[in-house]
């Protein structure tokens, strides 16, 4: 929309938004909704410069806008990995964005590349996968002191990259995913594991992977161990569980555990927009409409 007179149109519908009739404001709010990103301009003007009442109002459509903006990026992560596996620091970037749109994506690139700098700095030349387990570990949890919340698990914060960052605490899949970031700016083999019911990460080797928690200060696990958790979970062990998780798979579950969150605290419209999220990842093709389950 670029003509004046259209131009015009949306700050008088803009306007609206506060007028006396019920049905008259969620007739605009619904049209500039549909304008979506042809209205944002406005709408944010409308925020900074607009009297409280206004400024609410524009707010509330801008935060209608937003998750069709980001449904488009994230089909367009799924269909880069059509036929492949999707960008997992891609993917956890979007659902930060979702969490917290102003939110700095280059920040969180930088603090994992700070991070990924200084295991480098701490590692031999010949270290072998032990001591390169050894050298993220005590990097991440003794000289940062990230740690899983035990205490507040629920907090949708855990699960956003930038606040797992600030805030050193997370879910197991959160800081597994911060470990599998690290290594990956290294090229180490360290992947997730998403067994029923706890997430961790292994070095993947041929022959005796070495198994670690993030979520508990990185203890190390032998393979009895991790059949032990599934069984607390009420799961009867497969060894498939310990099979490395697509990165599809993790990003679904972040959200999934978003989901849950959000249906708890009754956010029933964020928990839906997080399952439309996880539909476009579950069926990247472009040609279908159908969903597939996993």
């Amino acid at each position: 929309m670029s003509n004046q007179k259209a131009l015009g149109q949306i700050s008088y519908l803009i306007q609206l938004l506060t007028d006396r009739d019920e049905f008259v404001r969620q007739k605009v709010r619904t049209q500039l909704i549909e304008l979506g990103e042809d209205a944002l301009p406005f709408l944010e003007m409308a925020v900074r410069r607009e009297e409280v009442p206004l400024r609410i109002q524009a707010q509330e459509v801008i935060s209608a806008i937003f998750p069709k903006k980001l449904r488009e990026k994230f089909r367009q992560l799924a269909q880069k990995g059509l036929g492949q596996d999707v960008d997992l620091e891609a993917g956890m970037l979007l659902i930060m964005e979702f969490g917290y749109p102003d939110s700095d994506p280059q920040t969180c690139q930088e603090n994992l590349d700070s991070l990924a700098y200084r295991l480098e700095q701490n590692l031999a030349p010949d270290a072998d996968p032990s001591q390169t387990v050894f050298a993220l570990i005590h990097l991440l949890f003794q000289q940062e002191n990230f740690t899983g919340n035990k205490e507040n698990y629920m907090d949708p914060d855990n699960t956003y990259l930038n606040k797992v960052l600030d805030h050193k605490t997370g879910l197991p899949i959160t800081l597994s995913a911060l470990c599998i970031l690290i290594a990956g700016r290294l090229g180490l083999p360290i992947v997730g594991v998403g067994m029923p019911g706890h997430y961790i990460v292994k070095y993947d080797l041929p022959k005796d992977p070495i198994y670690f928690d993030p979520f508990h200060q990185g203890r190390l696990l032998t393979h009895a161990d991790c059949v032990q958790i599934v069984e607390q979970f009420g799961q009867h062990f497969e060894e498939h569980f310990l099979s490395p998780s697509t990165n599809r798979e993790t990003l679904i579950r972040m959200m999934n555990n978003l989901i849950q969150v959000y249906q708890s605290s009754d956010e029933l419209e964020k928990a839906e927009t997080l399952s439309g999220y996880i539909k476009i990842l579950m069926n990247p093709s472009p040609f279908s409409g159908k969903t597939r389950e996993i």
